[in-house]
């Protein structure tokens, strides 16, 4: 495991195999652990760079505020690190908000983005702002933490043929947050308060958005970042739920070496 010193947090990071760069950010509260699927298929014919975003996995918590921002700018000084001067960026749930971040900020280190089932906001159908009501407002005021991950791991594995190792992965993985409980509320702040619809169209290298076919709560941002963003193509991933590059690897993979060959 490598690290880096950014911003006054430690990173960590791995980097797999030669070629083609392809960054892959992961989802809240776990860490690129996330990504072993994807290493395991994909590290043979790119270079695969997978990174803990800050106050996730093995990579610190700097005490100060957070944003989707502030990680899409420690991935950027992540390719600082690796000499990288564009990737192709894969995103899964909150990483695809940060990949989408990295695109419309630093267009040009990104070649082409990749979108697994992850939304443009958090407050645009009846469902989003129910949802980022209750966890914003309401569950803080009468669940702990713990409560919390647990009801967030089973949100985020519901439908999905791996769900019961899916919910286990993502309880271990949370299991910091239960003594750095300010982290916790910063990370999940950040991803409520974040938007980028009405700045997709911006988004102007070649993207790929992937929805697991079950998950039917991201589809509607599926359709909207495909309708936004030019030179975009949307894919459903059969038989997987939110978790889809874990539901089914092997037709998610394909959709990577399929798009990369595009580029």
């Amino acid at each position: 495991m490598s690290t880096l010193m950014v911003n006054g947090a430690t990173l960590a990071y791995e980097s797999y195999g030669q070629g083609e760069p392809l960054l892959f950010i992961h989802g809240i509260f776990i860490s690129q652990t996330e990504w072993q699927p994807q290493v395991a298929a994909l590290a043979s014919k790119y270079q695969v760079i997978t990174c803990d975003l800050r106050g996730h996995g093995l990579s610190s918590a700097d005490g100060g505020e957070y944003s989707v921002r502030s990680f899409a700018e420690d991935m950027i000084a992540l390719l600082d690190q690796l000499g990288l001067a564009q990737v192709v960026c894969c995103g899964h749930s909150f990483g695809g908000m940060v990949a989408q971040e990295l695109a419309l900020n630093h267009p040009e280190r990104v070649r082409g983005l990749i979108l697994a089932d992850t939304v443009h906001s958090s407050w645009v159908t009846p469902w989003d702002a129910m949802w980022g009501w209750v966890m914003g407002a309401w569950v803080p005021q009468v669940l702990s933490v713990k409560q919390q991950i647990g009801m967030v791991a089973h949100y985020m594995t519901m439908f999905g043929p791996t769900a019961k190792t899916a919910l286990a992965y993502i309880e271990h993985e949370s299991q910091r947050y239960l003594t750095d409980e300010k982290t916790f509320y910063q990370i999940l702040q950040a991803s409520l308060q974040f938007s980028s619809r009405f700045r997709l169209q911006q988004i102007s290298c070649p993207t790929l958005i992937m929805v697991g076919q079950y998950f039917l709560q991201t589809h509607w941002h599926a359709y909207e970042m495909w309708w936004r963003i030019r030179h975009a193509q949307l894919k459903i991933i059969p038989q997987a739920g939110h978790v889809l590059n874990w539901d089914n690897p092997v037709a998610f993979n394909q959709e990577i070496e399929a798009f990369m060959a595009t580029l």
